[in-house]
């Protein structure tokens, strides 16, 4: 059970930089630092926040709702997650595939974001 979290944990990374990539190399053209944050959901949603305000993406209300809960989601299930490992004697086999579910989502989510991002820069 402890490598499968840990596996949500490295996707979870994974896809939000996939996700964020693009406007992540055009920050760095401007010299533009992203700092860090506590869940890679959240830094996620920093480099969305730093790309808008600095005019690389301009997203309607709609837009930044859906790609803020979708970054929010991504946040809370890290951090979920991290509370299992520091107790695994309290999870179990169902709540580790409840886990896995909400990542599924979260990276069809991601995939929907992705795509927009992309529409958005080309």
């Amino acid at each position: 059970m402890i490598d499968r979290l840990n596996a949500i944990i490295t996707g979870l990374r994974n896809a939000v930089t996939l996700t964020v990539e693009k406007l992540l190399e055009k920050l760095k053209e401007a010299n533009i630092e992203v700092p860090e944050e506590e869940t890679i959901g959240d830094w996620g949603w920093s480099v969305i926040s730093k790309a808008m305000e600095n005019g690389i993406i301009s997203l309607s209300d709609a837009d930044i709702d859906a790609m803020y809960y979708v970054f929010r989601r991504c946040a809370t299930l890290e951090e979920m997650v991290k509370e299992a490992l520091a107790r695994p004697n309290e999870i179990d086999e169902n709540f580790v595939n409840n886990l896995l579910d909400d990542f599924r989502e979260n990276m069809e989510a991601l995939a929907r974001v992705r795509e927009r991002i992309s529409q958005l820069i080309s």
